[in-house]
Protein backbone atom coordinates (compact mmCIF):
# COMPACT_ATOMS: atom_id res chain seq x y z
CA UNK A 1 0.00 0.00 0.00
CA UNK A 2 1.34 3.59 -1.03
CA UNK A 3 1.68 6.18 1.63
CA UNK A 4 -0.45 9.67 0.40
CA UNK A 5 0.55 12.56 1.18
CA UNK A 6 -1.61 15.22 2.46
CA UNK A 7 -0.99 19.12 1.12
CA UNK A 8 -2.64 21.60 3.68
CA UNK A 9 -3.20 24.25 1.64
CA UNK A 10 -4.22 28.70 2.66
CA UNK A 11 -6.66 30.76 0.50
CA UNK A 12 -5.39 33.96 -0.29
CA UNK A 13 -6.98 37.20 -1.81
CA UNK A 14 -4.53 39.01 -4.88
CA UNK A 15 -3.96 42.87 -3.71
CA UNK A 16 -2.60 45.20 -6.12
CA UNK A 17 -0.73 47.52 -3.98
CA UNK A 18 0.16 49.99 -6.64
CA UNK A 19 0.41 49.04 -10.37
CA UNK A 20 4.19 48.36 -9.74
CA UNK A 21 3.59 45.31 -6.52
CA UNK A 22 1.28 42.88 -6.20
CA UNK A 23 0.80 40.68 -3.16
CA UNK A 24 -1.45 38.03 -1.56
CA UNK A 25 -3.42 38.43 1.91
CA UNK A 26 -4.60 35.53 4.15
CA UNK A 27 -7.79 34.95 3.96
CA UNK A 28 -7.45 34.70 7.88
CA UNK A 29 -7.25 38.02 8.39
CA UNK A 30 -10.04 39.09 5.75
CA UNK A 31 -13.18 40.37 6.62
CA UNK A 32 -14.60 41.58 3.70
CA UNK A 33 -13.93 43.70 0.66
CA UNK A 34 -15.55 47.18 -0.05
CA UNK A 35 -15.94 49.50 -2.94
CA UNK A 36 -15.80 53.06 -1.08
CA UNK A 37 -16.75 56.71 -2.73
CA UNK A 38 -13.82 59.06 -2.63
CA UNK A 39 -16.23 61.76 -0.90
CA UNK A 40 -16.73 58.82 1.99
CA UNK A 41 -13.04 59.39 3.18
CA UNK A 42 -12.78 62.04 5.95
CA UNK A 43 -8.61 62.70 6.31
CA UNK A 44 -7.75 63.91 9.75
CA UNK A 45 -4.74 66.25 10.64
CA UNK A 46 -2.16 65.05 12.46
CA UNK A 47 -2.57 61.55 12.08
CA UNK A 48 0.43 59.04 11.08
CA UNK A 49 0.96 59.80 7.54
CA UNK A 50 0.00 55.89 6.06
CA UNK A 51 -3.48 57.20 7.90
CA UNK A 52 -5.32 58.24 4.68
CA UNK A 53 -8.47 59.13 6.83
CA UNK A 54 -11.27 57.12 8.45
CA UNK A 55 -14.35 56.43 6.97
CA UNK A 56 -18.20 55.37 8.25
CA UNK A 57 -19.02 51.76 7.17
CA UNK A 58 -22.28 49.83 8.60
CA UNK A 59 -22.28 52.31 11.45
CA UNK A 60 -18.87 51.94 12.57
CA UNK A 61 -15.86 54.56 12.05
CA UNK A 62 -12.59 52.84 11.08
CA UNK A 63 -9.42 53.83 9.85
CA UNK A 64 -8.06 53.71 6.42
CA UNK A 65 -4.86 52.42 6.37
CA UNK A 66 -2.91 53.34 2.32
CA UNK A 67 -0.80 50.39 2.06
CA UNK A 68 1.03 51.59 -0.78
CA UNK A 69 2.24 54.87 1.17
CA UNK A 70 3.15 52.30 3.94
CA UNK A 71 5.58 50.61 1.67
CA UNK A 72 7.21 53.59 0.45
CA UNK A 73 5.14 54.55 -2.61
CA UNK A 74 3.36 57.38 -3.74
CA UNK A 75 -0.36 57.62 -1.81
CA UNK A 76 -2.92 55.93 -3.33
CA UNK A 77 -5.02 59.28 -2.98
CA UNK A 78 -2.57 61.64 -3.81
CA UNK A 79 -3.46 64.45 -6.49
CA UNK A 80 -3.70 63.41 -10.06
CA UNK A 81 -5.17 59.96 -9.13
CA UNK A 82 -8.01 60.24 -11.20
CA UNK A 83 -10.43 57.36 -9.20
CA UNK A 84 -13.56 58.18 -7.57
CA UNK A 85 -13.98 54.48 -6.65
CA UNK A 86 -11.60 52.91 -4.40
CA UNK A 87 -11.17 49.54 -3.53
CA UNK A 88 -10.93 48.93 0.60
CA UNK A 89 -9.98 45.03 2.04
CA UNK A 90 -11.39 45.35 5.36
CA UNK A 91 -9.06 42.92 8.11
CA UNK A 92 -9.27 41.87 11.29
CA UNK A 93 -6.56 41.44 13.85
CA UNK A 94 -7.07 40.55 17.41
CA UNK A 95 -10.78 42.29 17.45
CA UNK A 96 -9.42 45.15 15.51
CA UNK A 97 -10.54 46.36 11.85
CA UNK A 98 -8.96 48.06 9.75
CA UNK A 99 -9.34 49.38 6.49
CA UNK A 100 -6.24 48.87 3.80
CA UNK A 101 -6.38 50.63 0.52
CA UNK A 102 -5.35 48.97 -2.18
CA UNK A 103 -5.22 49.63 -5.84
CA UNK A 104 -7.04 46.49 -6.98
CA UNK A 105 -8.78 43.69 -5.79
CA UNK A 106 -8.36 40.06 -7.76
CA UNK A 107 -9.50 36.29 -7.36
CA UNK A 108 -8.72 33.96 -4.39
CA UNK A 109 -5.59 31.93 -5.27
CA UNK A 110 -4.91 28.63 -3.01
CA UNK A 111 -1.16 27.96 -1.90
CA UNK A 112 0.14 24.95 -0.82
CA UNK A 113 1.61 25.50 2.79
CA UNK A 114 5.39 23.88 2.00
CA UNK A 115 5.56 26.48 -0.92
CA UNK A 116 5.47 29.20 1.83
CA UNK A 117 8.85 30.54 2.54
CA UNK A 118 9.09 32.89 6.16
CA UNK A 119 10.84 35.88 6.16
CA UNK A 120 13.28 35.86 8.95
CA UNK A 121 13.17 39.04 10.65
CA UNK A 122 16.45 41.21 11.21
CA UNK A 123 16.46 45.06 11.41
CA UNK A 124 14.38 45.43 7.92
CA UNK A 125 15.70 48.45 5.62
CA UNK A 126 13.73 48.04 3.10
CA UNK A 127 9.70 49.65 3.54
CA UNK A 128 8.15 47.05 2.09
CA UNK A 129 10.21 44.17 3.44
CA UNK A 130 8.91 45.70 6.95
CA UNK A 131 5.40 44.40 5.98
CA UNK A 132 5.88 41.02 4.75
CA UNK A 133 5.34 37.78 6.15
CA UNK A 134 7.00 35.83 3.79
CA UNK A 135 6.85 34.95 -0.21
CA UNK A 136 5.15 31.79 -1.76
CA UNK A 137 4.92 30.61 -5.58
CA UNK A 138 1.79 30.38 -7.46
CA UNK A 139 0.58 27.48 -9.22
CA UNK A 140 1.99 29.61 -12.66
CA UNK A 141 5.69 29.64 -10.95
CA UNK A 142 5.56 32.97 -9.92
CA UNK A 143 6.76 34.56 -6.85
CA UNK A 144 4.10 36.10 -4.80
CA UNK A 145 4.84 38.10 -1.20
CA UNK A 146 2.40 37.69 1.88
CA UNK A 147 1.53 40.93 3.61
CA UNK A 148 1.53 40.31 7.20
CA UNK A 149 -1.49 42.41 8.77
CA UNK A 150 0.10 42.11 12.86
CA UNK A 151 3.27 43.78 11.53
CA UNK A 152 1.27 46.61 9.94
CA UNK A 153 -0.73 46.96 12.97
CA UNK A 154 2.01 47.28 15.39
CA UNK A 155 4.23 49.76 13.07
CA UNK A 156 0.83 51.97 13.28
CA UNK A 157 0.34 51.68 17.40
CA UNK A 158 3.95 52.79 17.72
CA UNK A 159 3.69 55.56 15.42
CA UNK A 160 0.64 56.57 17.66
CA UNK A 161 2.58 56.64 20.24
Amino acid sequence: MQKQQLFRSTQYLYIEVNQSLQTILSTDDLDEVITLDYQKILQIPGMPTAVAGVFQWHGEIMWLIDIAYLMGFNPLLSTGYNQEKFRVVKVKYKGKYLGILVQKVGELINVETTNITLVKQKKVNSPIAKFIKGTCTNSAGKKMMIVDIEKIIQYLEKAEK
